[in-house]
């Protein structure tokens, strides 16, 4: 399948190497996937890294873009050129609608005490955050990524997208059952908006705490709307 490739998009506060598991089962599938490092610098920084890296990849084949919480805005925005989007416990912002102001009921006003914010404008993660996004993942992989994490001036938009890329592109909808950062009754209401969906039995990271049933569901998604 080397014409085809899949693009993962890391979520709030870490990086791309979060996705290893899913894209080591992909490779045994023969399915070619990357995952960059997003600069975090502001949303747009993040948004033209994602557009680059699609415009590269869709030279070669047809794209499927994975995003990750935070990042379903992200790719929301930088997605209009994939061939398919998969938004994994994402936001999945709907035409006219502030994601700023939707935040006090999209996340988990537990989690939400996790959140540092900083005088320069960066916004950080405090150190009790693992409980709420890898509860159920292996705890070496949660040491590893807590200790990893990042701060980001990447902002959430108060401004609603006049057109978010799911409108036009086939989507998927991945929602994380056990998810103690991101509240369910929103992921499932955007899981109905999508052309596929599945329920995982999962915390809000299900790269490490179900990865076969996320790697499958994607794979799957992606030969569907993608083909090789």
């Amino acid at each position: 399948m080397a014409d085809s490739s899949v693009l993962f998009v890391h979520g709030s506060f870490f990086a791309g190497w979060t996705w290893l598991p899913i894209i080591e089962r992909l490779a045994r599938m023969g399915i070619e996937s990357y995952a960059p490092d997003l600069p975090f610098t502001s949303l747009a920084d993040d948004v033209q890294c994602v557009k680059e890296e699609i415009a590269e990849l869709s030279s070669r084949g047809g794209v499927t873009v994975v995003s990750h919480s935070y990042t379903g805005i992200t790719a929301s925005l930088a997605g209009h050129n994939a061939s398919h989007l998969v938004y994994v416990a994402a936001r999945m912002p709907a035409l006219g609608e502030s994601q700023a102001e939707i935040s006090p009921q999209w996340g988990n006003p537990d989690f939400r005490s996790c959140l540092l914010f900083g005088q320069n404008g960066e916004l950080s993660l405090g150190d009790n955050a693992d409980e709420f996004l890898f509860h159920r993942s292996p705890a070496s992989l949660a040491r590893l990524a807590m200790s990893g994490r990042r701060s980001m001036r990447s902002e959430i938009p108060a401004e609603p997208l006049d057109n978010p890329a799911w409108l036009s592109v086939p989507s998927s909808y991945v929602v994380c059952t056990d998810d103690r950062a991101v509240m369910l009754d929103q992921q499932r209401m955007r899981a109905g908006w999508a052309k596929h969906s599945i329920e995982l039995d999962c915390d809000h990271s299900p790269f490490f705490s179900d990865p076969d049933a996320l790697a499958q569901f994607i794979a799957e998604t992606h030969l569907t709307e993608v083909g090789k």
